[in-house]
């Protein structure tokens, strides 16, 4: 398979070491190269937070803002604009391509761990940092195998959709 992206390397990856594609996986994958926009959107809020000083902030809520202020191309068979099954897939996939975000938000099991190769490290005792993502073998994902194609966040705005406004003539 040729690569064209990092992400497409990602996915190459996970072949060559063996790993099925789950039906879960093939939507993901099928769904970010139909809606590119998703993934950028999802890296320049974290950055932004991250800019902004946030020490940490929460996925799901970034997932479900990118689902209010995009619009996407629906994917043949799927039956929403945006599945939230495929949340924990963009959350693994965010880390495997910039570490920097691994602790900034919280993980949840999910068979997204099995598709990707990696695991959520054991709990800490009385620690109160988030968990970290690491490879399934327990090699932290900052000193394991690492895509050879950067990924690069755009630095132009996503698109968006206009702004929710009220109608004048309506009193709520």
């Amino acid at each position: 398979m040729q690569k064209h992206s990092a992400v497409d390397e990602v996915m190459a990856h996970c072949k060559e070491i063996g790993l099925k594609r789950s039906h879960l996986m093939r939507r993901f994958y099928r769904f970010h190269r139909h809606n590119p926009m998703l993934l950028n959107f999802l890296l320049q809020e974290l950055v932004t937070l991250r800019q902004n000083g946030w020490p940490t902030t929460s996925f799901e809520m970034l997932w479900h803002h990118a689902r209010w202020v995009l619009t996407f191309q629906r994917v043949p068979g799927e039956t929403f604009s945006v599945c939230q099954n495929l949340m924990p897939y963009y959350s693994r996939l965010v880390i495997i391509l910039f570490p920097e975000f691994n602790g900034f938000y919280r993980l949840k099991t999910s068979h997204a761990d099995r598709d990707f190769g990696v695991s959520i490290e054991p709990p800490a005792k009385l620690t109160k940092v988030f968990r970290r993502l690491v490879w399934a073998d327990g090699t932290p994902i900052e000193n394991g195998w690492r895509p050879t194609i950067p990924y690069v966040i755009p630095t132009d705005p996503v698109p968006r959709r206009p702004p929710v406004k009220r109608d004048a003539g309506h009193v709520a």
